[in-house]
């Protein structure tokens, strides 16, 4: 069920996901963030769509000696979907041999499909199924903590309303909500907030990338 992505491809691909990087790994943070080197300049680079647990948690010092097992002095093609305030290039990252490393992580169990962008990616559910049914890695636990739940804290940070603001590991704390339905957004100082968050709401990252779809705030938010 795992289809590699030939080296064949790479520059294809490439050319079609607009903004790109190439380099050489030169240290592994944790399980989905390291930094490239691009000639003289450093760049860290953070998985888009998947998120690895937190070096203090269970199965985290596993994902990260996964990653540096198959990335380290390594080059590595980055697909940069965003960067965010902390100027992490958020991205899909290929390597040598044509694997996905985003993939790899979820299919070994090494990661949660990080469901923050609104259009569905089916290729990273359907993995952590498969490793979710298989028990690999961190699924072996009977009730494994998501990273974004382990790093949240009691208060609800400041909404952002363009791309450079956003903290991309805190997406879901945001509580940016949008209802298909009503193409409306919402967030927690809305007055309607809780009483009216839709099921199977989409999430977003900030107001810009919800207006970008074409939703708009509903009335009971703030302008």
């Amino acid at each position: 069920m795992f289809i590699n992505i030939t080296t064949a491809l790479f520059s294809v691909w490439l050319a079609a996901a607009g903004s790109s990087l190439t380099g050489t790994v030169v240290a592994v943070h944790n399980g989905d963030t390291f930094t490239v080197q691009n000639g003289s300049s450093l760049y860290k680079v953070r998985l888009s769509d998947v998120d690895a647990p937190e070096m203090s948690q269970v199965f985290g010092k596993q994902a990260r000696q996964y990653t540096e097992q198959r990335v380290l002095g390594r080059q590595v093609w980055v697909n940069v979907s965003m960067v965010d305030r902390y100027g992490r290039q958020i991205g899909e990252v290929i390597l040598e041999d044509g694997w996905v490393l985003n993939e790899e992580l979820v299919y070994a169990g090494l990661a949660w499909y990080y469901r923050v962008n609104p259009v569905r990616n089916a290729r990273l559910q359907q993995l952590e199924q498969y490793a979710f049914s298989k028990k690999l890695g961190l699924w072996v636990e009977r009730e494994p903590i998501p990273p974004w739940e382990f790093r949240r804290e009691s208060r609800i940070p400041d909404l952002p309303t363009t791309v450079k603001q956003v903290d991309y590991d805190r997406i879901f704390h945001y509580g940016l909500v949008g209802n298909r339905r009503t193409k409306t957004i919402r967030w927690p100082a809305c007055k309607n907030y809780r009483l009216s968050r839709p099921r199977k709401a989409l999430i977003f990252h900030s107001l810009q990338q919800a207006r970008q779809m074409g939703f708009k705030p509903a009335r009971d938010c703030p302008r």
